[in-house]
């Protein structure tokens, strides 16, 4: 083997294993873009649950009913007040 091949299978095997370490670093960049990503989406999730369960709480039937009776025993025993008219001042 010449001097010249040895050179040239050394720089191949050089830019081979260049090539696989920006490759598995890229690889290791994307893990973890999808991991937060992931983390995220299950952020949302547990907050869509949380509104979506609020949301079937406030579509029950019996809590309408109480609230609106609540409310309409708050408008009986509290009527609403008019605001006083500004007084005049008296001259002396």
């Amino acid at each position: 083997m010449t001097l010249f091949r040895t050179i040239v299978i050394l720089v191949g095997a050089l830019a081979v294993m260049l090539a696989v370490v920006i490759l598995r670093a890229e690889t290791t960049r994307l893990h973890y873009a999808i991991a937060t990503a992931q983390r995220d989406e299950e952020g949302f999730r547990q907050r869509l649950r949380v509104v979506e369960s609020e949301r079937a709480r406030l579509r029950n039937p019996m809590l309408i009913r109480e609230l609106r009776e609540a409310a309409i025993r708050q408008m009986v025993e509290e009527p609403p007040t008019e605001p006083a008219a500004p007084r005049k001042r008296e001259r002396r």
